[in-house]
């Protein structure tokens, strides 16, 4: 039996769906936030990553100042000094302070293996000198300079990695390596990057025969042994 005289209970008022689940200040800015940020908070939370990062971006950041880092310019040699074993850097003395320096190396021969053997004198210290005048270079092959950030002292050596066949400072040549090695890398991504993006979206957008002979290109290119093809460009290419 139906009962109109029953009173109606429904609010009139205007409902917000947010009032049935609140969000405290932190979790709205979770939610609320780009995919940028997100990836951001991830990554800060990934010490090892962190820590990477800082390494790859000091490597980088040396290659803009290559001849200020080296003590030694790209092509010094030492033939006083060939195959010669790293020098240690000391600060202590005779049990007094000095600052930074490494030992004078003796050279001797040795007989039985006709190989040089370097042994530190320890009667000699030579103190290690910062952002001093040096061998002189180009600045990126532009600017004539001679100011490094660390030198030998004057009548000394400074090889804290040893030097080649050829009496060049390891360390200055791995240093001017670097900066073609990481160079390169970021070119060749680069341009992997540009022209997947131009092929790749080419055989997208009209498909078809376009699409089939752009993946059967690639597929044949793919197909060659990647070594081989270096060395042919290697030969291909001059010295300089």
């Amino acid at each position: 039996m139906r009962n109109d005289n029953v009173a109606h209970f429904v609010s009139t008022e205007p409902f917000d769906p947010g009032s049935a689940a609140q969000l405290s200040p932190e979790q709205e800015r979770f939610y609320l936030a780009s995919q940028w940020k997100l990836m951001w908070w991830k990554f800060k939370r990934h010490r090892v990553a962190v820590v990477s990062a800082c390494i790859l971006l000091a490597m980088y950041g040396s290659t803009l100042v290559t001849e200020f880092l080296a003590p030694y310019n790209l092509h010094a040699r030492h033939t006083d000094f060939i195959y010669a074993s790293p020098q240690r850097v000391h600060l202590f003395h005779d049990g007094h302070f000095v600052g930074p320096f490494v030992y004078a190396q003796k050279k001797s021969l040795d007989m039985a293996t006709l190989r040089r053997v370097y042994t530190p004198d320890r009667t000699q210290p030579r103190p290690v000198r910062f952002f001093c005048a040096g061998d002189p270079y180009r600045f990126w092959g532009i600017v004539e300079m001679s100011f490094h950030f660390v030198c030998p002292a004057q009548d000394g050596t400074l090889f804290l990695l040893g030097t080649d066949r050829l009496g060049r400072d390891v360390l200055s040549r791995i240093l001017y390596g670097a900066r073609i090695s990481l160079t390169i890398g970021l070119i060749g991504i680069a341009l992997s990057f540009t022209l997947g993006l131009v092929i790749g979206g080419i055989a997208g957008y009209y498909g078809g025969w376009v699409d089939m002979t752009v993946q059967r290109l690639i597929e044949i290119i793919r197909s060659f042994p990647e070594l081989p093809l270096w060395m042919a460009l290697s030969a291909v290419l001059p010295v300089t």
